[in-house]
């Protein structure tokens, strides 16, 4: 056998420029699919994660119906020892209260309608990042206690209604009675996420106040958690689940909460098998029509070798070393490259600013860190090797069939 393979090692070297082109174009399929592939991986990540670190968390605690409807009706209290279990578990960053009500808001020039969080803002800074978007020109600030009759929009909405910083708006809502409710409150900052779709509809306000408005005395909607990672999720919510035993109440974990995001990853994730397609398609070709030209070449070298008693079986296995050998060496490169050129825009980033309405729309940010895991390299080793021998199979097997009679008078 490793006589077999010095000698479909020789082989690869008759025509070094021929080699060379076929590595080269198998590395470079490779190469631009794992950087494709990190890019993919890298708007996936940045998608979930700002969606968790603006309005979901890694797992909500709601009163059944909540999710559905966004009614009012269906708030709680808090019971006795929630936040102590919730506490205890390792797997737990932090929590925090929320109160969401549907409202309205309106300024002199227009009105929306929006998704009001009330917040307590010290426990919101724990669980996400709306403190960090909030926007500090210009006089803007988050807000500083649960009981203030501040309001906190985003800068969009803040365009479209026509509001400064210390500016008026009136928020109106509809309270346990179901009778409506208007406040003034003051405009006391501007915040900007990564996704769109939030900053249209969502504004915070303290959740004490919120409380007062409505009516709901201590009562939430519901009890946001972080967790320290997010692959934990199902495992702590049958945890909470099994603790809490409170059947009023339900716990999802953010895939629950985001099924629209579920479908995108699931859908991102088949755009890989599309890459992987592709290059699929290009190592075939190109190590087939090498090989096929490669035996033509030695069609009078292999009468020969058959000739002196070489076994069809020793031929064919030569021609499939030679494919191996040029899918190692254009696997190696391209996943060197890869490799390499996905750590290194893994921490710059790649800026994609130029396309800011559509990447906020996507929810990923403007900029963009690929990340490769290492089951996107061994997928790629194994489809490259398995399509490599696919592709040689045919030439193998033509060789391994070259009668020698033919083969000796073969011009």
């Amino acid at each position: 056998m490793k006589t077999l393979i010095l000698i479909s090692w020789r082989n690869l070297w008759r025509q070094k420029r021929r080699s060379l082109i076929v590595i080269l174009s198998v590395g470079l399929g490779i190469f631009a699919m794992i950087l494709s592939i990190g890019l993919l991986n890298g708007m996936i990540n940045q998608a979930v994660e700002n969606t968790i670190s603006t309005s979901i968390g890694h797992i909500a605690i709601h009163q059944k119906g909540f999710q559905d409807t966004m009614k009012l009706e269906y708030n709680f209290l808090p019971a006795r020892g929630i936040e102590k279990i919730i506490m205890e578990e390792n797997y737990v960053s932090s929590y925090a209260p929320r109160l969401k009500v549907q409202a309205m808001v309106r300024s002199a020039e227009a009105s929306r309608g929006v998704l009001v969080y009330g917040i307590d803002p010290e426990k919101e800074k724990t669980i996400s990042k709306i403190s960090d978007y909030t926007i500090k020109e210009d006089g803007g600030a988050f807000l500083d206690s649960p009981s203030e009759g501040s309001i906190l929009i985003s800068k969009s909405m803040a365009k479209k209604l026509d509001l400064l910083i210390g500016d008026k708006l009136v928020l109106m809502i509809q309270d346990k009675n179901n009778e409506i409710v208007g406040i003034g409150m003051t405009v006391k900052g501007f915040f900007q996420t990564p996704v769109d779709s939030f900053d249209k509809f969502v504004v915070f306000a303290g959740m004490r106040k919120m409380q007062e408005i409505t009516g709901l005395d201590k009562n939430i909607t519901e009890i946001n958690i972080l967790l320290k990672d997010k692959k934990d999720v199902d495992a702590v919510k049958k945890l909470l689940i099994s603790k809490i035993g409170n059947p009023d109440l339900e716990i999802l974990t953010w895939k629950d909460m985001v099924p629209n995001l579920v479908s995108a990853v699931k859908f991102m994730d088949a755009m890989m098998y599309i890459f992987f397609s592709i290059i699929f398609i290009t190592v075939i070709f190109s190590i087939a029509n090498t090989l096929v030209m490669a035996i033509m070449e030695r069609f009078h070298e292999i009468g020969v070798m058959k000739s002196i008693g070489t076994r069809p079986s020793w031929i064919f296995f030569i021609v499939i070393f030679e494919a191996v050998n040029l899918g190692l060496i254009g696997l190696a490169a391209g996943v060197s490259m890869g490799t390499i050129c996905t750590m290194v825009l893994s921490n710059v980033g790649l800026d994609f600013s130029f396309f800011i309405e559509s990447m906020r729309m996507w929810g990923t940010g403007s900029i963009i860190y690929p990340s490769i895991k290492t089951m996107d390299i061994v997928m790629a080793t194994v489809i490259v090797m398995s399509t490599t021998i696919v592709a040689a199979l045919y030439p193998a097997v033509k060789a391994a069939r070259i009668k020698p009679l033919e083969a000796l008078n073969y011009v």
